[in-house]
């Protein structure tokens, strides 16, 4: 078997597994500590970039979980459309039943490297604590890039590993733990979103005790990929 080949295979089998773990964790996903401890900051860091910026009205959260920030972001803007896609049918089943009398929210299953949607559909994307799960994350953001809008934000959040505290937690037992993931270093970001066509990427370091990574760019479509 081929080395391309080979990474499809296992690249179906991390997605596969991932989606069996979050379908079980879905049962007790909006109970979890993570909610308090990592979430809920992470949540209120997109809403303070989106709330002032009048021109964002369809907005896309990747790896939208049971649709907890879906629904604050819509307690602040209630004149933007939110999308939400987890590769989780259960997690977007909640998610569902959470919002099923807003018709300005639409949840869907799918996968971040083949999204379903149109090109330049998007005026924002936010990305909370999955991208670390993703086999090709360049091909992720690449995605991410297709279907924004020109001048369209990515907002990017995980685990910032780049300090010792970041690589103990992030590298040792958020990996033991969930076996296949990889969380990029602030770097990696940086070069792989400005090679796929984003600028003015910037990052902020939040949240001490767990120490998160917070990244945001500007799609350009006037760059040739």
């Amino acid at each position: 078997m081929n080395i391309s080949l080979s990474f499809v295979k296992k690249a179906h089998e991390v997605k596969t597994k991932s989606m069996e773990r979050f379908n079980e964790w879905s049962k007790k996903y909006d109970k979890s500590i993570l909610q308090y401890l990592v979430f809920r900051n992470s949540h209120d860091m997109f809403i303070s970039h989106i709330v002032p910026d009048n021109r964002l009205f369809r907005v896309l959260d990747i790896g939208c979980g049971t649709g907890e920030f879906v629904l604050k972001l819509k307690g602040h803007r209630k004149d933007i459309s939110v999308f939400g896609i987890d590769i989780s049918g259960e997690m977007i089943n909640i998610a569902k039943g959470k919002t099923r009398f807003n018709r300005d929210i639409d949840f869907k299953i799918g996968d971040v490297e083949k999204m379903p949607y149109d090109d330049n559909y998007f005026d924002c994307i936010t990305c909370a604590h999955s991208f670390h799960h993703y086999p090709n994350k360049r091909k992720a953001i690449r995605e991410m890039f297709r279907v924004l809008k020109n001048n369209g934000k990515v907002m990017i959040i995980d685990g910032y590993k780049d300090g010792v505290l970041g690589k103990f937690i992030f590298d040792f037992i958020v990996k033991k733990h969930e076996v296949n993931v990889h969380h990029f270093h602030s770097n990696q970001f940086k070069r792989i979103m400005s090679k796929i066509g984003f600028r003015d990427i910037a990052q902020t370091v939040f949240n001490p005790f767990i120490p998160l990574l917070f990244t945001k760019g500007v799609a350009d479509k006037g760059i040739i990929q």
